[in-house]
């Protein structure tokens, strides 16, 4: 949870105690109702200390059974009801997936509540109101429910397009964009940036000798390694097969050179070879691209394990 959701969800938990505490100095509970409302606040804490992920599942009956609570026991003032029942439409959404079975509880117990005055004979001035609030919430709420479903497949869908399945590593499409981004800020008036690109020599081999889960195996080892040893502004990308790509912001040629002839000797120790080719963006992307594949592949002709420049 980020600092806002972690904001919002104690101020729920603040909202929660203010609301006792106003409904409690309106209307003092008397003798047995002191102990409903004690049992309450046990429950509300002990739901706290599950977190935030199950508070919600198991708010949801107590927040409902004392609404109905607060109904009975104030009379003719029972519309205050209506200020608090979102929350049951809320919780529920939070405690269940869309639409499921679970997710109808909140619209069971907001029909518990408009049911409730026409039984206990109440003074039903304001109950049309307080009936097509409650219709109207329980809408809003399934509708929230599949926007937020809607978001959570686009979301993973977009996380699916740009990061590789197997090294967890942004792939080409993201390196792309994010060449794409760098090249506007220097636009900018911002300094350059450097491609690495970084191919495993004689990975082919691995696969054809080993098998192909030891070659599943060096990626993901290389693509860790990778990520561990440039900086924290870089980006370490899988360019595609046993190819990656490293972005370095704001880095001129020769220490873009330096980082890959580091990278170089780092895999070189852990047993493993790589032909390194290093380019500078000059104000085009795809001649970026050129001279770095153009590079890597004087790397490769000219004996592997070895870093060339496109600069």
């Amino acid at each position: 949870m980020d600092g806002r959701g972690r904001f919002f969800y104690l101020a729920s938990w603040m909202g929660m105690a203010l609301a006792l505490g106003l409904q409690v100095r309106r209307f003092p509970p008397q003798g047995l109702e002191v102990l409903l409302y004690g049992l309450f606040i046990l429950l509300a804490l002990w739901a706290l200390s599950r977190g935030p992920k199950l508070a919600p599942r198991w708010l949801l009956h107590p927040v409902g059974a004392y609404l109905l609570f607060e109904m009975v026991r104030v009379g003719d003032s029972w519309p205050l009801v209506g200020f608090f029942s979102p929350a049951l439409y809320l919780l529920a959404g939070l405690a269940y997936p869309p639409w499921s079975l679970g997710y109808l509880l909140g619209a069971f117990w907001g029909g518990v509540l408009v049911l409730a005055p026409l039984l206990l004979g109440r003074n039903l001035d304001f109950w049309p109101h307080f009936a097509v609030s409650q219709v109207l919430l329980v809408g809003l709420t399934f509708l929230l429910a599949r926007f937020r479903e809607l978001h959570g497949q686009i979301r993973f869908w977009r996380e699916q397009a740009l990061t590789d399945p197997l090294t967890g590593l942004p792939n080409r499409r993201a390196l792309e964009m994010a060449m794409e981004r760098e090249a506007a800020r220097v636009e900018r008036g911002e300094e350059t940036f450097a491609l690495i690109l970084l191919d495993l020599d004689d990975f082919k081999r691995v696969n054809d000798t080993q098998g192909h889960q030891e070659g599943d195996r060096l990626l993901k080892e290389v693509a860790q390694y990778l990520v561990a040893h440039v900086r924290q502004g870089d980006l370490v990308g899988r360019w595609g097969g046993e190819e990656f790509a490293v972005l370095l912001p704001q880095t001129k040629g020769e220490e873009a050179a330096q980082v890959a002839e580091r990278l170089r000797a780092g895999l070189a120790r852990l047993g493993v070879t790589g032909s390194f080719g290093v380019a500078v963006y000059q104000g085009d992307l795809q001649d970026l691209f050129q001279k770095a594949d153009g590079a890597l592949y004087l790397a490769k002709s000219a004996g592997k394990d070895r870093v060339e420049r496109g600069f």
